[in-house]
C-alpha cells in the first residue's frame, strides 16, 4: 500500500534546483534572476549545506559583467577551490582575465581573488598580476597586491623570497594612498613575525609619523607600535617626533592615546628628568579618559594609569581624588582603584585616604571591604605617621560582627604589629573581645601568632589555644596547625604551668599527623629541640623581635619593569608578564628511582625500614636494633647571654623530658609496644619516632 501523499516530498534537494536553475537559458540572459539564484547559493553555502556540485555552474555564470554577482561567485569560488582542485583551475584563465579589465574594481576583485584560492599550482600566475599590481595606477588595485603579497608568502615563501618582494614592499611605504602604505607595512610585519617584524629604521619610520594623521585611527595604532620600537638618533629628533606626535593625546579613541603614550615612554626612558616631565604630560588626556562612561574603557585606562603610578606616584598624589571609587563602579574597577591610592599614598594624603577606604568598609561586596581594610593596612604600613590613626580605624572594625571584616582586620593588625611591634598595648586589649570568635583559617593564623607572641598580656591565651587543640583533627588548615605549634610553643615558655599538659597533647597529635609532614616535622623539630636543651629551644624558638623593614609583596620592582616594556598589551589589563599567561611549561616529573641521591630518598631510607628485605627471611620481624632512626638535631652550644631566659618553673617541667624510653606510633596514629614495631605479616612499614613515655603519661592523664 502506498504511504498517503502528505508524507511525499514533492519538494528536489537544494543543489538539484539550483542547477536546474542555473542552466535554465531564462535565467542566464536575465541579470536580476542570476542575482537572486547566485544569493540563494551563497545563502546555502553559509547555512553550512554542501555547495560544491555547483562548481562548473558557478564558473560558467562567472563571465558576467555584473559586479555584485562576479563578487559572490569570487566568493564560492575561493571557498570550495580547495575541495574542487581539478576544476578550481578553470576558474584561473577568467580571474587572469579579468586582472586585465579596464574597471580597477574588477581588477582588484580577480587579484584578491586569485591570490584566496590556496593552491600551489597557481603561483605562477599569480606573481606576473602581483608584479603589475603594485604599479597599478588604481590604489584599489595596489593595496589588494600589498595584500596579495602576504598570501603568496603563505603558499610559496620561496617564491616570495626568490621575487625580492620585500625591497617593493619597503617602497610602497611611501606611497601617496595611506591605505597601500598601511598594507604594504602590514604585509611586511606577518612576513618579518619570526623575526620581531618589521625592523624600526629611520627611512621606514619617520616618514610614517610624519603623515601619521592621514591614516585612520586602527593604522595610526599598528604605525605607533611600530614607532615605539624606534629609537632616535638624537634629542633632537626625539622631541621633533614627540612635538608632531603631541596632538594624538587628544584623540577620542583610547587605543592611540595609549598607543602614542608607549611611544613617549620609550623615547625618554633613559633620560630620567625628561621621563618624569612626560609622565607630568601623560596626566591630564589619561584622566580624562579614564572618567569616560564605558566601564571597559575605563578599566583600560586605569589598568595602564597603575603603571605609571607606580613610577612616579608623586605626580598623582594630588589628583588623589580621581581614584575615589563611586558606588556604581563594577567591582573590577574599585580594586585597581585602591591598588592606586596604596601607591600615591603619602605624607600629606594619607590621612585623608585611610578615612575614604573605610568608607568601603560597608560595600556589598565581600572581597572589596576585604581589600578596603588591607589598603588601610599597607597606607598605615607604608607612612609611620598615620599608624596611629590606622589601628584606630582597625580596631573600630572590630565592632561591626561582621565575620569576614573581623578576621581579615586580626591579618592587617598582625602585619603591622610586625613592622610596629611596639604598637600592642594600642591593639591587644581590644582583640581579646573577638579572638575566639574568629573563623576564617586566615583570620585564625593571626590570631594564633597574636596569641604566641604577646599571649603574656592575654589573660585567656591559654583557654582560647587550649580550644583549637582540642579541636585540632577537625582544622583542616595546615597553615593554622604550624602557626598553632609556633604558638604554643613560644607561649610554653613564658607561662609554662599552663601550657604543660596543652604542649603534651599537641605534640602527640601532631606526630601521630600521617598526612600533613609538614606539621608532622615541625612538631618533630620541637620536641628534640626541646629534649636536647630548654635553654637553647627558648633562644631559637622565642627570640627577639624583629622590626620588618619591607614586605614582599611590595618588593617587586623586577616584575614591574617587564609590565612596564609591556606598555599598551595585556599584561598591563592581567598586571603580570606576558611570559605568564601566554606559555605553560608542565612541571617535570622525576622517577624517584633515577635520582637515589635525592634528600627526600636518604630521608626514607633512614626512617623507613621494610620487613621485606633481602637480610630477613619473609614474615619475620628483624631486632629493633636494626632499624635505623633519625639522628636526633644536634644544636651548638653558645656561650652567648640568652636574652630570653627560661623561667624556673619551665625547667623542672622539662627535667622529665629525660625519660628516653622509645614508643613506636605507626602510620595510622596508634602507640605500639616497641617490639611490635613491624608488622609481622610484613605488608606494611611503620614510622619509627621516640617520644618520652613521661609526655604521653600526661597526655593519657588528660584525657582519662
Amino acid at each position: 500500500m502506498p504511504p498517503p501523499t502528505y508524507f511525499v516530498d514533492h519538494k528536489r534537494g537544494e543543489v538539484n534546483e539550483l542547477r536546474g536553475l542555473l542552466r535554465n537559458p531564462k535565467v542566464t540572459r536575465d541579470p536580476e534572476k542570476q542575482r537572486d539564484v547566485t544569493k540563494k547559493v551563497i545563502a546555502y553555502m553559509t547555512l553550512g549545506i554542501d555547495m560544491s556540485k555547483l562548481f562548473s555552474e558557478m564558473i560558467n555564470l562567472s563571465h558576467t559583467k555584473d559586479l555584485v554577482i562576479k563578487k559572490m561567485i569570487y566568493l564560492y569560488l575561493c571557498s570550495y577551490a580547495t575541495k574542487k582542485k581539478d576544476l578550481a583551475v578553470l576558474a584561473i584563465n577568467t580571474l587572469r582575465k579579468d586582472a586585465q579589465d579596464d574597471d580597477p574594481m574588477i581588477r582588484g576583485l580577480a587579484l584578491r581573488s586569485l591570490c584566496s584560492l590556496k593552491l600551489p599550482t597557481i603561483v605562477e600566475y599569480v606573481v606576473p598580476l602581483l608584479r603589475s599590481g603594485i604599479k597599478d595606477s588604481s590604489s584599489y588595485v595596489r593595496k589588494t597586491a600589498a595584500m596579495g603579497l602576504a598570501r603568496l608568502y603563505r603558499i610559496s615563501p620561496e617564491t616570495y623570497n626568490a621575487g625580492r618582494w620585500t625591497q617593493a614592499l619597503h617602497s610602497m611605504l611611501t606611497d601617496r594612498e595611506p591605505a597601500v602604505a598601511i598594507n604594504a607595512l602590514n604585509t611586511l610585519n606577518e612576513v618579518e613575525e619570526e623575526n620581531g617584524g618589521v625592523k624600526p629604521e629611520a627611512k621606514t619610520v619617520v616618514p610614517l609619523l610624519k603623515r601619521v594623521r592621514e591614516f585612520n585611527e586602527w593604522n595610526q595604532c599598528t604605525i605607533l607600535a611600530l614607532a615605539a620600537t624606534y629609537q632616535p638618533s638624537n634629542q633632537q629628533e626625539m622631541f621633533g617626533i614627540m612635538n608632531h606626535l603631541d596632538p594624538l593625546l587628544k584623540h577620542s579613541n583610547c587605543a592611540v592615546v595609549l598607543a602614542t603614550t608607549k611611544v613617549y615612554l620609550n623615547f625618554t626612558r633613559n633620560l630620567p628628568k625628561v621621563h618624569f616631565s612626560v609622565i607630568q604630560r601623560l596626566k591630564v588626556p589619561l584622566l580624562t579618559l579614564m572618567s569616560s562612561s564605558s566601564e571597559e574603557l575605563s578599566f583600560t585606562v586605569i589598568s595602564h594609569l597603575k603603571i605609571l603610578v607606580s613610577r612616579a606616584p608623586d605626580i598623582f598624589a594630588d589628583d588623589h581624588k580621581h581614584f575615589y571609587c563611586r558606588y556604581n563602579d563594577p567591582a573590577c574597577i574599585k580594586k585597581i582603584k585602591q591598588d592606586v591610592l596604596v601607591e600615591i599614598g603619602s605624607g600629606k594624603n594619607a590621612s585623608e585616604l585611610i578615612n575614604e577606604l573605610s568608607e568601603y568598609i560597608t560595600d556589598v561586596s565581600p572581597e572589596i571591604a576585604r581589600q578596603a581594610i588591607r589598603s588601610i593596612g599597607k597606607i598605615s604600613v607604608k607612612i609611620e605617621d598615620v599608624v596611629d590613626e590606622g589601628i584606630e580605624l582597625l580596631l573600630s572594625f572590630l565592632d561591626l560582627g561582621t565575620d569576614y571584616v573581623t578576621a581579615e582586620t586580626c591579618v592587617v593588625l598582625m602585619d603591622i604589629l610586625r613592622k610596629f611591634p611596639d604598637r600592642y598595648e594600642d591593639v591587644i586589649p581590644s582583640l581579646q573581645k573577638v579572638l575566639q570568635t574568629v573563623d576564617a583559617s586566615e583570620g585564625r593564623c593571626a590570631v594564633v601568632w597574636l596569641i604566641g607572641e604577646y599571649g603574656e598580656t592575654i589573660d585567656d591565651a591559654p583557654y582560647i589555644l587550649e580550644t583549637l587543640i582540642d579541636n585540632y583533627n577537625d582544622e583542616q588548615s595546615s597553615t593554622v596547625r604550624t602557626e598553632l605549634l609556633t604558638a604554643t610553643m613560644k607561649l610554653f615558655f613564658k607561662r609554662p604551668p599552663e601550657l604543660q599538659k596543652m604542649l603534651g597533647r599537641l605534640l602527640d597529635q601532631a606526630i601521630s599527623d600521617s598526612n600533613q609532614v609538614d606539621v608532622r616535622d615541625q612538631a618533630l623539630f620541637y620536641y628534640r629541640l626541646l629534649r636536647h636543651d630548654p635553654h637553647e629551644a627558648a633562644r631559637i624558638v622565642n627570640c627577639e623581635k624583629v622590626k620588618v623593614s619591607n614586605f614582599a609583596e611590595a618588593e617587586d620592582h623586577e616584575i614591574r619593569d617587564q609590565i612596564f616594556e609591556e606598555f599598551n598589551s595585556l599584561s598591563a589589563i592581567y598586571q603580570m608578564p606576558s611570559v605568564k599567561f601566554t606559555t605553560y611549561r608542565p612541571p617535570e616529573i622525576k622517577d624517584p628511582t633515577e635520582a637515589p641521591n635525592s634528600p627526600t630518598t636518604s630521608t626514607a631510607s633512614n626512617t623507613i625500614a621494610s620487613p621485606l628485605s633481602s637480610n630477613n627471611p619473609a614474615g619475620t620481624s628483624p631486632p629493633i636494633t636494626q632499624i635505623k632512626t633519625e639522628t636526633p638535631l644536634e644544636v651548638k652550644q653558645t656561650t652567648a647571654e640568652v636574652k630570653k631566659t627560661v623561667p624556673p618553673p619551665a625547667i623542672d617541667i622539662l627535667a622529665s623530658l629525660a625519660d628516653d624510653t622509645p614508643v613506636v606510633v605507626d602510620n595510622g596514629g596508634n602507640q605500639q609496644q616497641q617490639q611490635q614495631a613491624l608488622d609481622p605479616v610484613g605488608t606494611r612499614r611503620c614510622y619509627v619516632f621516640e617520644i618520652p613515655k613521661s609526655l604521653l603519661l600526661t597526655t593519657k592523664r588528660i584525657t582519662e
